[in-house]
């Protein structure tokens, strides 16, 4: 597909999406949703400003965001949206928070965004053409084993559904997955475990980690593949953004 956009223009239009909600944060109204989730009015103002937006950065385009809806990937392809991703650590006025913005078709994520917006950090990509950090170009990830003094992110849905699974690294979880998976692009974090996340959350973050020569499959070893989840179904078993042969796989018989 000919993307017709630059990756700058998707970065600034992360960033600005990002002052959008540190804006709407000064006067927050927070509400729980049916699912026992978070949402606040940033989210919803955050994406109805991306979806008017990503529609002009790629003409023909559809968007699924997490608030307002679900939309098939089509001969336009489809933007994945989540507006304000750590919307509780946002709300209760944590740092680790983040607008991920991802532009996928045909199985595959073609270009992500990701502003972090009180950490001053927004990257960037568009498959191919390496990690974009404020300007900086990313290092490819080190393969090989992780050693148990690195940080790896493990989030409580795989750690309640594998109670006795020995999981690598030292454990650790920031509470939003864009975050998590850039800190693990950027060396920060050397891995990241995840359940019941959705495409649009892991879409852009898993396009700079495998763009910098790290994996995104199951943690029993399946692939994972994008389309199997484009249906706005939650991925149901434990998947993980990790260095290339790190020799961890999810002991099943546990």
């Amino acid at each position: 597909m000919n993307l017709q956009f630059e990756r700058e223009a998707l970065a600034d239009l992360a960033r600005e999406a990002g002052r959008l909600a540190q804006a709407a944060r000064r006067s927050l109204v927070r509400e729980i949703k049916p699912d026992g989730s978070v949402v606040t009015n940033a989210d919803r103002e955050v994406e109805v400003f991306l979806r008017e937006r990503l529609a002009q950065l790629q003409p023909g385009s559809a968007v699924w965001g997490e608030e307002l809806g679900f939309a098939e990937d089509g001969p336009g392809g489809v933007w994945l949206v989540d507006p304000v991703d750590g919307t509780t650590n946002f709300s209760l006025g944590s740092p680790l928070w983040g607008v991920s913005i991802a532009f996928y078709h045909a199985g595959e994520v073609l270009a992500g965004a990701v502003a972090l917006p009180d950490l001053g950090e927004t990257y960037s990509c568009i498959a191919g053409g390496g990690v974009d950090l404020d300007g900086r170009t990313l290092l490819p990830l080190a393969s090989g084993p992780i050693d148990s003094g690195s940080p790896v992110s493990v989030s409580d849905s795989p750690m309640k559904r594998h109670p006795r699974q020995p999981w690598p690294g030292k454990l650790r979880c920031g509470g939003a997955v864009c975050v998590d998976g850039c800190f693990v692009a950027s060396g920060r974090l050397r891995g990241l475990v995840g359940m019941r996340e959705k495409l649009y959350d892991i879409a852009a973050v898993a396009l700079f980690v495998t763009e910098l020569g790290g994996i995104v499959r199951y943690a029993d070893g399946r692939p994972l593949r994008f389309e199997d989840i484009a249906d706005d179904s939650p991925i149901a078993d434990a998947w993980l953004l990790f260095p290339a042969e790190s020799g961890f796989v999810l002991d099943t018989a546990e």
